[in-house]
């Protein structure tokens, strides 16, 4: 099933993938779902502890090479 944003933080490091993020999920109504892109090394455990601390469901993580892509539902 197709994510209904897409936030692509490749290229930059945190905070600013997690500053992205919540911005995007504030303009977001729950159930909606939203996949994130990132290469940062910190990447993939920032955005999982952002779903857990946020009550966010996480559906899926995909990597390829240093990318990793990740979906949850809001």
């Amino acid at each position: 099933m197709a994510a209904d944003r897409l936030v692509d933080v490749t290229g930059k490091v945190c905070p600013l993938p997690l500053i992205a993020l919540a911005k995007e999920v504030r303009t977001m109504q729950k159930g909606q779902m939203l996949s994130i892109v990132g290469d940062d090394p910190i990447f993939e455990e920032s955005v999982i502890d952002f779903c857990h601390e946020g009550g966010h469901e996480l559906l899926d993580t995909h990597r390829e090479g240093k990318k990793v892509t990740i979906r949850f539902k809001v």
